[in-house]
C-alpha cells in the first residue's frame, strides 16, 4: 500500500471514530432540558445575597435575607437586612407572599412583584439547591444568589 493510501485509511478511520464514538464530556449542553426544571424546582427556604447598583433608590446596594418558595409559583422575602447607599436598614420582616415566579424546563425563569411586574430573571442550579438572579428593572444593575437551607427535623 502506498504512503498516500495509509494516510487516507488512517484519516478515514479517525473520522469514523470521532463521528460515532461518544467521548465523555466532549459535548457541552447549553440548556438543561434533560433536567426538566419547573416551579417545583424552587421549593423551600433560601438564604440569599444581593449586590449591585440601584440608581432608582440612590446608588450601591447590598442585602442579605431569607426568601421562601412554595413550589407552585408563589414566593416572598420574609426577612432581610440591607445597606442602600450607606444607609443601613436592620432586620426587617415582610408579609408573605410578596410575589410569584416561573421556571421553564431549561431551568431559566423570572421573578414578579405582587402587581405582576417582572423584576428579575433567574437560573435554577443544582436541581433547585441554588439560584442566580439578575435584575431586569430600569436603572438597576443588581445580581443575587441564593442557597436552599437544610432544615433539620426535631427528635
Amino acid at each position: 500500500m502506498s504512503k498516500f493510501g495509509k494516510y487516507f485509511l488512517l484519516a478515514t478511520g479517525f473520522a469514523l471514530l470521532v463521528t460515532f464514538a461518544r467521548i465523555p464530556r466532549a459535548v457541552t449542553k447549553v440548556h438543561a432540558q434533560d433536567r426538566g426544571c419547573s416551579v417545583a424546582s424552587l421549593k423551600g427556604t433560601y438564604a440569599y445575597r444581593r449586590t449591585g447598583v440601584n440608581n432608582g433608590v440612590g446608588g450601591p446596594i447590598a442585602e442579605i435575607g431569607i426568601d421562601v418558595f412554595n413550589g407552585d409559583g408563589m414566593r416572598g422575602i420574609i426577612r432581610s437586612t440591607r445597606s442602600t447607599n450607606g444607609e443601613i436598614q436592620d432586620w426587617t420582616d415582610f408579609p408573605w407572599p410578596s410575589g410569584s415566579y416561573t421556571v421553564d424546563p431549561d431551568c431559566t425563569g423570572s421573578f414578579f412583584a405582587t402587581d405582576g411586574t417582572k423584576q428579575n430573571n433567574v437560573i435554577v442550579l443544582d436541581g433547585g439547591k441554588r439560584f442566580s438572579v439578575l435584575s431586569v428593572l430600569p436603572d438597576t444593575i443588581v445580581t443575587s444568589e441564593g442557597v436552599r437551607l437544610e432544615v433539620k427535623e426535631k427528635d
